[in-house]
């Protein structure tokens, strides 16, 4: 069995972006929850706390034909991989493309839009809302394929939808993989739109 360490670490979070800002943050007492008037609209859901990532934009440096098949949900995995990568020294490094790094990668559910925009054509017979990319968008493992076609990455992809401990068994199945030589390296993480 092999020793298994974390060599990178990335988030896109309420709190900020980097381990600096988010430390900051949490050493002011300050809290990425608040109040979201915008659920008043769904009288029967018993909360209206949410912790929402109100400054995130997709970076421009993304081509629009790999952003095209992501929901937001896919975005904030692939931004969080990528921050992760270059804190890990591995953005450009030859091991992320050639077989030796795979992904693990958690979600509770694909982007809410076509999620939405789905679930009316079925209901209602009017599939006016959907795109070619919409399934992409909505499925659990959206974040997961997404990662692994924005990075070039041929390893094992493993996903993982089980509500909020979705990454914490994504990170598991990635320790699992290097620890028993399934894989060299993998992206392990989650990301949640909702």
């Amino acid at each position: 069995m092999r020793r298994v360490v974390v060599t990178g670490m990335g988030g896109v979070t309420p709190l900020g972006d980097s381990w600096e800002a988010i430390e900051a943050a949490l050493r002011a007492g300050r809290s990425g929850v608040r109040r979201m008037p915008e659920w008043d609209a769904y009288g029967d859901i018993q909360t209206r706390l949410g912790v929402p990532i109100e400054h995130f934009e997709t970076p421009a440096h993304y081509p629009r034909k790999m952003v095209r098949s992501m929901g937001r949900v896919a975005l904030l995995g692939v931004r969080a991989t990528e921050l992760a990568m270059e804190d890990a020294g591995l953005a450009g490094d030859s091991s992320v493309k050639d077989g030796r790094m795979g992904v693990a990668y958690g979600s509770s559910s694909g982007s809410l839009e076509p999620m939405l925009a789905l679930g009316k054509g079925l209901v209602t017979g009017a599939f006016s809302g959907i795109t070619a990319t919409s399934y992409i968008q909505a499925m659990s493992h959206t974040a997961a394929v997404n990662i692994g076609l924005f990075f070039g990455l041929t390893g094992r992809v493993i996903t993982s939808s089980s509500a909020c401990t979705s990454s914490s068994q994504a990170i598991g199945y990635a320790y699992e993989a290097i620890r028993y030589g399934k894989q060299d390296l993998m992206v392990a993480g989650g990301s949640d739109e909702l």
